[in-house]
């Protein structure tokens, strides 16, 4: 398991210690989009104070994980049928080699037969 690192990040003034086994410059660059996103809101919105700022952020962010889950668990459920198609295509394309393979045995022997008999 990898370390965690302690990382420094500051959001709209206030500053925060964060214990991750993430890069640190990765840590920063989400608490910086995190501020832009809080920013954003209360620039929209005098009446919005920073507690209900981050409580929009936190729920924009919960809304795009669950919708991204949802297209996650589409994509799944599509790559497995797509498999299942595979295959059942590659079942079909064996036993329509093996029948013309037959066919072509079939067609020497005939022609073996003609042969014989002129």
């Amino acid at each position: 398991m990898a370390e965690a690192n302690s990382i420094r990040i500051e959001i709209c003034g206030s500053k925060y210690f964060i214990s991750s086994p993430e890069p640190p410059e990765y840590v920063k660059a989400l608490g910086v989009e995190i501020e832009g996103k809080v920013r954003n809101i209360l620039e929209r919105s005098q009446s919005v104070s920073l507690t209900e700022a981050y409580l929009l952020t936190l729920l924009s962010y919960a809304d795009q994980c669950r919708k991204f889950e949802e297209n996650m668990d589409s994509i799944r459920t599509q790559l497995t049928q797509y498999l299942e198609d595979a295959a059942k295509a590659r079942i079909e394309a064996d036993e329509a080699k093996h029948e013309a393979e037959k066919l072509r045995r079939e067609v020497n022997l005939l022609r073996q037969n003609i042969g014989r008999e002129n």
